[in-house]
């Protein structure tokens, strides 16, 4: 079997389709591989250190674009159909699974132009006008949420999978956790997730959580993001150890950014993070509760219904930005100091989560990959 998968520009729209590729490969060992970027996105990077193979193609953003920007980014996003053409003539994949970023479309057109099955992954609760776009080229959709097959009109071909997780998030132990940032086993953890670059009002809420961990008995994992580590370790009147940017100091670990995220996941007893599609799929599929803060600086406010879908099945507590840095961290200690509240939202979101998510899409894809042996 030949799969070809596209997604980039954010981790979000990378780490699904390598969730995916992780579990197709235990299945078919034998299975042959390309993923489809541009050369500019993180995928560039990311994909060949994971030993699989890498194409190019031109590809730019509209939405959201001066018209300037706009005009270029269509032109390119051609270009791009150009490209993806040759790259599937010469790889003659089975199957190709779109998921997410500016470069999906023109791959996804280009298969769908060469008779070759196809497929898209919505990660958010609200899908983004793209894959709307794209849904009319492909044979199956596999969505998030539930709520998600109401944006495609009920379509036959929208399943509800859940969000790919890689197996290493589902099957990471929590004494790996422990023992990989230093943390007590008898102590309830909290686990702040500022993201890649960091979020203001989550340091500063963060800042305050941090400040009753002595007095409450608990630990705290505090991931800043890279831009506001210096500030966060000044505020708290510490200092990095050889220019290293991660220090721990009684109940607490100040970090800039965690590398195995599954041990942090694996460790945490609460999670205080955004609510992008990604993140709240790795905190259900290990069952944490969650102080979920939207980010409002993202397209269709898509990280709102991301939030609030979470919470209706009462997984998460949601908190607004404007609400300010005290509400959070006063949610995120409510949460950890009412044992019973703790335990049933922890119920809630392990059942929310979908583990398998990934195994359910590589096998659908095999099932698409065989109707073109079909023909």
């Amino acid at each position: 079997m030949r799969l070809v998968v596209s997604g980039g520009g954010t981790g979000g729209h990378i780490y699904p389709g390598l969730a995916v590729i992780e579990f197709l490969l235990d299945m078919l060992p034998r299975a042959r591989i390309l993923y489809v970027g541009t050369a500019e996105g993180m995928e560039a990077d990311i994909v060949p250190k994971r030993g699989i193979e890498f194409a190019p193609v031109r590809s730019g953003g509209i939405r959201g674009k001066s018209a300037i920007k706009a005009v270029a980014g269509a032109a390119r996003a051609a270009l791009g159909v150009k490209d993806a053409f040759r790259i599937l003539k010469d790889f003659r994949p089975d199957v190709v699974l779109g998921t997410g970023g500016y470069v999906s479309g023109p791959v996804i057109v280009a298969a769908w132009a060469s008779r070759i099955p196809c497929a898209i992954q919505e990660q958010n609760s609200v899908p983004g006008k793209t894959n709307l776009v794209l849904a009319g080229f492909v044979q199956r959709i596999f969505c998030a949420w539930e709520k998600t097959k109401a944006h495609f009109h009920g379509s036959s071909k929208a399943i509800v999978t859940g969000n790919p997780v890689r197996k290493s998030v589902i099957e990471a132990k929590r004494d790996e956790g422990y023992r990989r940032f230093g943390l007590d086993p008898g102590k309830t953890t909290v686990l702040l997730l500022g993201g890649s670059r960091g979020a203001k009002t989550l340091m500063e809420a963060g800042l305050k959580i941090a400040e009753k961990a002595a007095s409450l008995g608990f630990q705290m994992l505090f991931i800043t993001g890279n831009a506001y580590f210096d500030m966060v370790i000044e505020r708290l009147g510490l200092k990095p150890q050889g220019g290293i940017r991660n220090v721990k100091t009684g109940n607490l670990i100040v970090q800039a950014y965690v590398y195995d995220i599954e041990h942090a996941l694996a460790a945490a007893d609460v999670a205080v993070c955004r609510a992008g599609g990604m993140t709240l799929a790795e905190v259900t599929a290990r069952g944490i509760p969650a102080v979920v803060v939207p980010s409002p600086n993202v397209a269709g406010n898509h990280q709102e219904y991301n939030a609030r879908a979470l919470q209706e099945l009462g997984a998460c507590e949601v908190l607004a930005e404007t609400q300010g840095p005290g509400a959070i961290a006063e949610a995120c200690l409510n949460v950890l100091l009412d044992r019973e509240k703790l335990e049933r939202m922890a119920a809630a979101s392990k059942a929310a989560g979908r583990p398998d998510a990934a195994e359910r899409i590589a096998r659908e894809l095999i099932k698409l990959a065989r109707t073109r042996r079909l023909e």
